[in-house]
Formats: structure tokens, C-alpha cells, sequence
């Protein structure tokens, strides 16, 4: 062979450079106790070499929990054969992996956690890689410029062999390890000691990883309030907008007090079909007392269906147009899924850090206009108004004690808890945009109760309207004579002291 430069760049240098020259470091050593953010089972640390693999078998099995428990990795590399085994064997047991806040994962050792996995619900394991935003992964080569009159011909032949056996074990396990020709390629162009390190958002989506360490912060930015939003409706993605759905105003609104950085509104306009079509989105970050996973916090969000307008549309118009949909929530640690793909790790830590609030500049739009016994009083409500609001608020749960025209304190408290449970100001009075709000919510209860009172009063009038039963004393078929009676008529009276005959009877003696 000539003294030609042989690059392993043009090969996949996922074999770290272990077969050209060893790394001085300390042997891998497995380490039983939990890590910082994760609940790691064991830790594998140092440099991965031949062994390591039965230093994971010896674990016992219990310790991670049927696939919750992962084991965790913080190593420069190593040895990419034993690096390949380990993660056959995690895939294949599934046992998910993880890389703890402030540890990295480099060379080898990323291959190795490649390998991640929960059991499925059929035989096949489920991928299952976890990565703190504080901790490192990366893929590299700690490949040189190979000089053949440097080597032996035979070495450099069996470099060449291992270098292509590397490829072939990492291409047959692509699906596997869920990496993409596109990141393959990358990685199979590193040169010399070059590092790929996965510190996209992007990357990470594709290796099929789970971004782990966002803090939940004390009040919503705007861009969390934006992606949130995003997510449910893509259509209405500023920078994605298709031709024919252009998009071109959207902000984010606030109501002014304390409640403007834990609930915002998301509002867009877009052209559909040449009309301007406006769609509101509600945010709103909640939490929960912290448990053994860590703080509960979660993002609730809410959004309406398109609507046509005049123009910019006010915040209670489009909190009208919200408060009918329902509540959908996910925890917070899973907001890394809404972030751009286009960011950084770093950006993201940035955007979800515990102290993101405080760059939060509030454009207070006002608060809602609180009811009163005026707003309610301008609806001139009749009797019939009055019981039909009793029966509507009862139907959605809210029991008025009654359904009298009268609005007393049981009526009055079932009001302030309907309009607690939508948002609106807990006063106890109406307005007519809260009173077509309730008719929305309880129009399918209320048509069918009123169906239900169409047919008992149609029974009662049948009942009214029927004639009277006549009873007739039933008359005898063909009655047998009576017989006459037996012996002779004999009159009977009584005498008077005047010798008069008075109370004269006949009988039969």
C-alpha cells in the first residue's frame, strides 16, 4: 500500500479510536447510588472497557423498577465494541438510560446510551434516552490522519477491517438506536477528535431523546405562552403559515394584576380563503405540592374555534369566545416538546430557568369589567328569564335550590360558583355576555329538558281532558222469581183507649 492519507473521517470513526492507540484512563466502574436529577439505578463512569457489560449483568434486575429506573452514564468513551454490547443488552431488557445534570457522555459512551429502552406492550422494547440540559452527549472520533508508511502494512490493513466493522454495526442498528442517515453522516465526517455534540433541540428530537431539567418558573414568558399555542394548532404558526393561510398578526395579551404572569392569551389573525379569521388561545401555568418526582407544575391551555370580526377583537371578546372549550394540561417538564427545533439547549435553559419571569415585560390591557347588580339589572330578566337561568345552572351541576323566578342566596351562590369554574369574576350577578355564555354551555341539557317538559305536560292534559269512568250497577241475566211467600194475610192493629184502630199492617201467619 502506498504512503496514501487514509481518513477514517470517510469511514464512521464510531469505533473512538480504540483499536489505534488506548486512552489512558481509569477502567469503567459501576457506581449503585442515585444520581442528582435522575433516579438512577446504578452509574457507569471512567473509560469502557471489556468487562463492563458483566459489571451491568451482575446489577441486580429489581433495582431498575421494570424500566423506570435508568442507568445512568458519565464516560469520555472507550472501547466501541463493548460500548455496542452494552447497548444491545440495555435494548434488549429494557433498561432505559440517562445522562445526569453536570455528567457527559462522549465518544463510545454515547453509542452505549443509544441503547436505552422500556419494555413495550408487545415484544418489541420501547427507545427510552433521557438528557439533562446541564449535561453533555457527544459523538466523536478520536480518529488521526492515518499514514500508511506509519504502520505496517498488516496494521494498517486491520485498522481498515475495524474501521468497517464499526460502519456495518453501526448502520445495521440505526432503527434501533433511532439515528438518522442525515445525524449518521454527520457523525461518520467527524475528523481527528472532532466532538458532535447533540446541543440542539432538533438533534435531540431526532436521536429520540427525552430533555430533562427545566425548572418550573414562578410566571409564563411570552414565548411559552406562543409555543404552547402553537402546538395545538400548527396551521397558525407565524413563521410555518401556508400560502393559502397567511398569517399576519399575532401577539400575546395580559391582564393587568397579579394574575398576568401565570395566565396569558395568545391571539392570531390569519387570512383563510382571502376572509380575516381570528383564533384566541388561553395559557395558564398552575402547580401542584412538589412530589418524589419533583414540582408538579403544569401548563393548562384552552382555544377556541376560528371566528370572522370586524377587527382587532377586545381580550373579553376572545375570553367569551375561550370560556366554552375545555382545559387541556401537560406537565411542565414536558415543555421541552414545544420549544423551536431551531434552539439550543442553552436557549432553552434560558427560556425555562427558575428566573425567566423577570424579564417578562407585562403590556397590561386591563382587567375584565367585574358584574353587579346593575349589569344584571339592565337585562330587565322576567320572571320566566329568572327560572330559565335557575333551570340552566342546575342542569350544568350548579343547583339553585329551586327553580322560583327568585334570585335568593341559593341562586346567587350557584352563580358564583359557575363563574368561578369559567374565570369570570366570582360576584354572584350576571351580564347578558355571561348569560349567552351560560346558554352555550347548557343549550344540549336545556332543549332536552325542555322536551322532558312538553311531554309531562301533554300527559297531564291527557289526564285532564278524559271523560269521567261511569260505573253502572250491572244488570242480572234471566233472575229467578222470588217466591211467594207462605200462609194467610192477616191484618194487624192496635186499639186506642178510645177504641180506635190505629198502625194497622198486614202479615202472614
Amino acid at each position: 500500500m502506498t504512503a496514501a492519507l487514509i481518513r477514517r473521517s470517510i469511514l464512521p470513526a464510531l469505533m473512538c479510536g480504540a483499536v489505534f492507540a488506548p486512552v489512558p484512563a481509569q477502567a469503567g466502574d459501576i457506581q449503585t447510588t442515585t444520581g442528582k436529577h435522575f433516579d438512577c439505578a446504578a452509574t457507569l463512569t471512567g473509560e469502557i472497557a471489556t468487562g463492563d457489560l458483566d459489571k451491568i449483568r451482575a446489577l441486580d434486575a429489581r433495582s431498575f423498577a421494570s424500566g423506570t429506573r435508568p442507568l445512568c452514564l458519565d464516560s469520555a468513551g472507550g472501547s466501541f465494541a463493548e460500548a455496542i454490547r452494552i447497548a444491545d443488552y440495555l435494548y434488549d431488557r429494557g433498561i432505559p438510560t440517562a445522562v445526569d445534570d453536570g455528567a457527559a457522555c462522549l465518544s463510545s459512551c454515547a453509542f452505549a446510551f443509544l441503547g436505552g429502552s422500556t419494555p413495550g406492550k408487545g415484544r418489541q422494547p420501547e427507545p427510552n434516552k433521557s438528557l439533562h440540559l446541564n449535561a453533555e452527549l457527544g459523538f466523536g472520533s478520536l480518529a488521526r490522519v492515518l499514514d500508511a508508511g506509519q504502520y505496517a502494512d498488516g496494521q494498517t490493513q486491520s485498522a481498515m477491517a475495524a474501521a468497517l466493522k464499526s460502519a456495518s454495526e453501526i448502520t445495521a442498528r440505526m432503527d434501533k438506536f433511532q439515528m438518522s442517515a442525515d445525524f449518521a453522516s454527520k457523525v461518520m465526517a467527524l475528523q481527528d477528535s472532532d466532538i458532535l455534540y447533540v446541543d440542539r433541540v432538533d438533534e435531540a428530537r431526532a436521536l429520540g431523546l427525552r430533555l430533562e431539567g427545566f425548572e418550573a418558573p414562578s410566571s409564563l414568558g411570552d414565548e411559552m405562552v406562543t409555543r404552547a399555542c402553537i402546538r395545538e394548532n400548527a396551521d397558525f404558526d407565524p413563521e410555518t403559515s401556508r400560502p393559502d393561510q397567511s398569517i399576519y398578526d399575532h401577539r400575546v395579551l395580559r391582564e393587568s394584576g397579579a394574575s398576568a404572569h401565570r395566565k396569558a392569551t395568545y391571539l392570531v389573525e390569519a387570512i383563510v380563503d382571502g376572509v380575516p379569521s381570528w383564533i384566541g388561545c388561553q395559557v395558564e401555568l398552575t402547580s401542584a405540592p412538589a412530589t418524589a418526582d419533583g414540582p408538579a407544575a403544569s401548563i393548562k391551555l384552552r382555544m377556541s374555534k376560528e371566528w370572522t370580526t370586524g377587527g382587532n377583537p377586545r381580550l373579553r371578546e376572545v375570553h367569551v369566545r375561550l370560556v366554552p372549550e375545555e382545559w387541556r394540561e401537560f406537565l411542565f417538564r414536558d415543555f421541552w416538546k414545544l420549544i423551536p427545533a431551531d434552539q439550543t439547549l442553552q436557549e432553552a435553559r434560558k427560556m425555562a430557568s427558575a428566573d425567566a419571569s423577570a424579564s417578562i415585560i407585562v403590556d397590561a390591557v386591563g382587567d375584565l369589567p367585574r358584574t353587579t347588580a346593575g349589569t344584571e339589572a339592565l337585562m330587565d330578566l322576567r320572571f320566566d328569564d329568572r327560572q330559565e337561568i335557575q333551570n340552566r345552572l342546575t342542569l350544568l351541576g350548579f343547583d339553585t335550590l329551586g327553580a322560583d323566578g327568585i334570585f335568593g342566596p341559593g341562586t346567587r351562590q350557584a352563580l358564583r360558583d359557575w363563574q368561578d369554574s369559567n374565570g369570570f369574576d366570582a360576584t354572584g350577578f350576571l351580564d347578558s355576555a355571561q348569560r349567552d355564555v351560560l346558554a352555550r354551555q347548557s343549550e344540549t341539557q336545556y332543549a332536552e329538558f325542555l322536551e322532558e317538559e312538553l311531554r309531562e305536560e301533554a300527559e297531564r292534559q291527557r289526564v285532564q281532558n278524559a271523560p269521567a269512568p261511569v260505573f253502572n250497577r250491572p244488570v242480572a241475566q234471566n233472575p229467578d222469581p222470588q217466591p211467594e211467600p207462605q200462609g194467610q194475610r192477616v191484618r194487624v192493629c192496635q186499639r186506642t183507649i178510645f177504641g180506635e184502630l190505629v198502625n194497622c199492617r198486614i202479615e202472614f201467619r
